[in-house]
């Protein structure tokens, strides 16, 4: 089936949502009908559109990827309930575990101690390390390893972890499972398709993100990832781009935006804000200008922005940028730069975002912005 033809089916599936081509339209923020003419005409909706569409009809992105061999399969599928994005407000008959992964296990006081002051030497021998110590005080160093961006050797402590003949891994097999995708994801491992199957499992089985909707924004990141970057982490030309999978990470971002709490929601808007200009600048498709500045008004009734953080305030900066605020937002980093201390390593993430951007789409404000942060950085360190 090709897009236009689920597109087509999803009308006649779900009518109370769709109801007319006026009323949807609206809803996908545009002022005309015109696109969902097309696509009842045969013509495929693009990446940011299949992400949207799918959001209204509360069906997860997958469906545009799955393969069905009739209509009749795909109603049926699509009514059995399999596609559905689950939310809190459905009722969850599965218990949902509490404990989620920043919280701390029950490790001895001693143990908690040991680990607080270890500071952790350059070369380990892990097993040596980590003999006779229990289960939960190992799962708590992985996280420490993590913390201090040692991601292949915090994997490394999970594969020992796992050795282990305690009940721990069973009772925390979430958690486990969580912090290994995370760092499969890392930029030192990029083992982005073992982290999304781990990660979907997450989602589908346990409901696990209905606690910890950050398993929806590593899922998007994956994908994202997988999108945009060879094998070997370059990233790829305008042609060879997974449209499919933009389209995913896209409707995935949305997704743990709707989930999250207030001030946790920044990071999914900035990344899917991003996300949809290259997408847009991709397929050279009429970006609709709405859909950002619709997305920051909403983030903004929410936001309390920390003016003391950098994440928080170079994502404001970021959505300034793409609202063609780029001067206001040079402003906003200089004066945070002056008063606040940070990490070389904060500052490069945000660098590497612009750079990603600015690959797919020569933005002229990303340009500046990027410059000036170079500027900075060299300045700074």
């Amino acid at each position: 089936m090709t897009h236009a033809e689920k597109f087509i089916q999803l009308t006649l599936i779900l009518p109370n949502i769709y109801i007319d081509r006026e009323n949807f339209a609206k809803r996908l923020n545009h002022k005309r009908p015109t696109s969902v003419d097309n696509w009842l005409s045969a013509n495929n909706p693009n990446s940011t559109n299949r992400a949207k569409i799918a959001e209204i009809f509360g069906l997860k992105a997958d469906i545009w990827i799955e393969k069905f061999s009739s209509n009749q399969e795909f109603k049926r599928r699509v009514e059995s309930g399999e596609f559905n994005i689950i939310t809190k407000e459905m009722t969850i008959q599965s218990k949902i575990e509490n404990i989620i992964i920043d919280s701390s296990t029950d490790i001895t006081k001693e143990e908690r101690n040991m680990l607080q002051k270890d500071n952790l030497e350059e070369d380990i021998d892990l097993n040596s390390k980590l003999e006779g110590k229990s289960a939960p005080f190992i799962f708590e160093f992985a996280k420490k390893l993590k913390s201090e961006n040692r991601a292949k050797e915090a994997l490394e402590v999970l594969e020992i972890l796992e050795k282990e003949p305690s009940s721990f891994k069973y009772s925390y097999y979430n958690q486990i499972e969580h912090l290994k995708a995370i760092l499969l994801s890392h930029e030192s491992i990029q083992e982005w398709q073992k982290a999304i199957d781990i990660l979907k499992r997450l989602y589908s089985s346990a409901k696990y993100h209905l606690e910890e909707p950050e398993i929806i924004t590593l899922i998007a990141s994956n994908y994202k990832r997988k999108a945009l970057h060879s094998q070997n982490g370059e990233f790829l030309a305008k042609e060879s781009v997974d449209l499919d999978l933009i389209s995913q990470s896209l409707a995935l971002y949305k997704e743990a935006y709707n989930l999250k709490d207030s001030q946790a929601k920044y990071y999914d808007a900035i990344n899917y804000a991003y996300l949809y200009r290259i997408a847009t600048a991709i397929e050279e498709d009429l970006e609709n200008s709405v859909e950002i500045s619709n997305l920051y008004n909403d983030l903004s009734k929410v936001w309390r922005v920390d003016t003391h953080n950098w994440w928080e305030m170079s994502s404001k900066a970021e959505f300034l940028m793409l609202l063609g605020k780029v001067d206001e937002a040079i402003f906003d980093i200089e004066n945070f730069l002056e008063m606040e201390k940070i990490e070389k390593f904060e500052l490069n993430a945000t660098l590497r975002q612009l750079k990603l951007y600015i690959h797919f789409t020569a933005d002229k404000d990303a340009i500046k912005f990027y410059e000036s942060l170079k500027i900075a950085y060299d300045n700074i360190f």
